[in-house]
């Protein structure tokens, strides 16, 4: 199965890859499996999204075809053709 991954502007710039397309191909069958992909892929991500001891960080979040994903949702099995996009969410005051 194909799944289309974007990675916010935050993401791509604290993870260095802003030299990488948009948008990557991952076969995998939930967005954790999409995002443990990715990391694989680039390990410079795994400290944005991971903390030390391997448990996703709050301000990560999904969005599957536009739709912003709950916590509980993050092992929900996706469909070929599927377009993810991660995202590095902050707030700062």
């Amino acid at each position: 199965m194909k799944i289309r991954v974007g990675l916010s502007y935050l993401l791509r710039q604290f993870g260095g890859l802003t030299a990488e397309p948009d948008t990557m191909e991952v076969a995998a069958s939930t967005p954790l499996e999409c995002l443990q992909v990715i990391v694989g892929r680039f390990p410079s991500l795994r400290q944005w999204v991971y903390d030390k001891e391997g448990s996703l960080l709050t301000s990560t979040m999904f969005f599957v075809n536009k739709e912003k994903l709950l916590p509980r949702e993050f092992a929900s099995t996706l469909k070929d053709g599927d377009e993810l996009l991660i995202v590095l969410a902050f707030a700062g005051g």
